[in-house]
C-alpha cells in the first residue's frame, strides 16, 4: 500500500499549488463616446481621465491587469486611446481594450 501513497501525495501537492494561484480581478472601466465628450466609468461611478490615473492608481497591483470595456464598436479611438494612456500612467502593465462581442462571460 505504501507505493500507492506516493502518487497521491504527489497528486495532492500540484492541485494545492493550482488552487493558491488565484488570478487577479482585472480592473474594468467602460469607455463611451462622442470624441467630443469621451465618457469613462470605473466601478458605476462617472470620472475623468485625471481622476481614472487616481482611482486606477490605487488599485494596481502585481500581475493584475486592466480591461477597458466597450459598449459598442463606436466608441472612437481618441476615447480609447485616453483610457489606454490613463491606465499605463497608472502603472498598470496590461492594458486590454474588449469589443462587445469579445466581453467573457460573467
Amino acid at each position: 500500500m505504501k507505493p500507492a501513497l506516493a502518487p497521491m501525495v504527489i497528486a495532492a501537492l500540484g492541485l494545492m499549488g493550482c488552487a493558491g494561484r488565484a488570478r487577479a480581478v482585472p480592473f474594468d472601466v467602460l469607455v463611451r463616446g462622442p470624441a467630443a465628450q469621451c465618457s469613462l466609468e470605473v466601478a458605476g461611478r462617472a470620472v475623468t481621465f485625471q481622476e481614472l490615473v487616481a482611482v486606477a492608481r490605487r488599485e494596481v497591483q502585481p500581475g493584475r491587469g486592466a480591461r477597458i470595456l466597450l459598449p459598442t464598436s463606436e466608441v472612437p479611438y481618441r476615447c480609447i486611446g485616453g483610457a489606454i494612456y490613463s491606465l499605463q500612467t497608472a502603472g498598470f502593465e496590461q492594458v486590454t481594450a474588449l469589443a462587445p462581442h469579445f466581453r467573457p462571460l460573467k
